[in-house]
């Protein structure tokens, strides 16, 4: 199994079924409900928590859902933002409810699981400023839920890693919520490298897809909230723990990325899973072969309590 899983293509990475038609000819609301059953459909415990309750977060005329997930602990809680992954196309509060319990319970921490507009419907910046939306909710109203305002971290995976370290440049430079913490579980860093590697052409060309369908211009690309590897300065940001799988395609890029944060003086720390690819939908669903990583997750974000 784990061997198969390997071998997979950046399809299978968020969860499609290699039999399935391309993914590039398919209209993106076929594509988001094939990924988001595929994923579903991905065997795995369901971690106990607390509990779990649906809110909604308003502000500047935006409305986004989230999901809060409090764990058997009490007292002044870590609190963690989790922007799921999926391409921006697909993923929601549902296809990472596992992936949030996970790291509620394992961590005894506050999590925050946000819903924002998948793409097209939503194109950035809107999806961003979601979850920026959702931050300073955090900031002004978690400590009614038990949470510490004073730390808050941010955990994104695949697309939902791009928006982690994207939102991290954004609250910096707008002087918004300090973040204690990013977690960027194989985060897409750069959408501008779609054509740089020959040998992956069609990995890549299934990226470009998903960029299309997130980005209004191609302009976009450059955009260091959309290519955060695009930024000129990383200096001045939250620790970072950057978690990479071996056989992934998006590895490189994100190897580059923690390396340019620890040169920019940012503590960083890299974990590398041997011998498989992407997470994907096995992340999201905190299935067995995922947990290797995600327990660095959990361990990192333990230590923010000590």
């Amino acid at each position: 199994m784990i061997k198969k899983f390997v071998q997979i293509s950046l399809c299978m990475l968020i969860g499609l079924s290699l039999q399935a038609q391309s993914l590039c000819s398919m209209h993106p609301h076929e594509a988001r409900k094939l990924i988001n059953q595929n994923i579903m459909s991905i065997e795995a415990e369901v971690p106990a928590v607390a509990n779990v309750c649906e809110m909604e977060v308003c502000r500047d005329v935006r409305t986004t859902p989230i999901r809060l997930y409090t764990p058997c602990a009490s007292g002044n809680l870590p609190v963690v933002m989790l922007i799921h992954g999926g391409g921006w196309v697909a993923g929601n509060l549902d296809t990472h409810d596992n992936l949030a319990r996970y790291l509620c319970r394992g961590a005894d921490c506050l999590v925050v699981s946000v819903g924002y507009q998948n793409s097209p419907e939503g194109k950035f910046p809107l999806p961003l400023e979601q979850c920026y939306d959702v931050l300073l909710w955090m900031a002004e109203h978690v400590e009614h839920f038990g949470g510490d305002p004073r730390i808050l971290s941010v955990v994104g995976d695949s697309a939902g890693g791009n928006m982690a370290a994207a939102l991290c440049l954004m609250a910096r430079d707008r002087q918004g919520p300090c973040l204690s913490l990013q977690v960027l579980i194989n985060p897409a860093t750069d959408l501008t490298s779609a054509d740089s590697q020959p040998q992956r052409l069609g990995e890549h060309k299934t990226l470009r897809w998903f960029a299309k369908q997130y980005i209004e211009c191609v302009e976009d690309v450059y955009n260091p909230y959309v290519s955060p590897l695009c930024a000129q300065d990383l200096s001045h940001l939250p620790p970072a723990v950057v978690i990479l799988a071996q056989e992934d395609p998006l590895f490189e890029d994100g190897q580059r990325y923690a390396q340019r944060l620890h040169a920019a003086g940012v503590c960083t720390v890299t974990y590398i899973q041997p011998n498989i690819g992407h997470l994907g939908g096995y992340g999201a669903r905190a299935a067995p072969c995922a947990q290797e990583s995600l327990n660095v997750a959990v361990k990192a974000l333990c230590e923010l309590k000590e």
